[in-house]
């Protein structure tokens, strides 16, 4: 399996969008024109493929695996060789994004700056506010603290 066969449509990822942020089945419905079934088959094949996008990545790390979110896309796991707690985000700004979470050489790497866009495209799409001083955390920090919610590893 290749991650590209599990991305979602664009139909699919309004879906989802729309599951996220807590809109119910039957609005969901109502919104897209169709009936409580097709939305319902349509939860199906997003959870196929994010779950098999999500799994694939924890394989692919060699990470053990303790659980998977499907309706937010996070799947918690642990590295056995590094010793860390891991998270893996599936998120329609980052696709499938590996976040090792420990206590990185941020100010000594030139992509810390890009992480942090990551990361904040993340929190934003999550609806997680993040203040002035959260943006200043070291990427590895920002990481810790967005999907703390989501983690009891953390």
């Amino acid at each position: 399996m290749s991650f590209e066969s599990a991305y979602l449509t664009l139909r699919q990822a309004s879906i989802w969008g729309m599951r996220r942020k807590g809109v119910k089945q039957a609005e969901i419905a109502r919104r897209m024109g169709v009936q409580r079934q097709g939305i319902n088959r349509a939860f199906m094949a997003i959870d196929s493929k994010v779950g098999k996008a999500l799994v694939e990545a924890a394989r692919l790390n060699k990470l053990s695996v303790y659980r998977v979110d499907l309706v937010n896309g996070i799947l918690e796991a642990y590295s056995p060789v590094y010793k860390v707690p891991v998270i893996i985000s599936f998120s329609e700004a980052n696709g499938v994004q590996v976040w090792y979470l420990y206590e990185g050489k941020c100010n000594e790497c030139e992509r810390t700056g890009t992480c942090r866009k990551v990361l904040r495209a993340e929190a934003e799409e999550r609806n997680i506010q993040l203040s002035e001083e959260d943006n200043k955390l070291p990427p590895t920090l920002l990481a810790r603290k967005i999907f703390s919610k989501y983690s009891e590893m953390v």
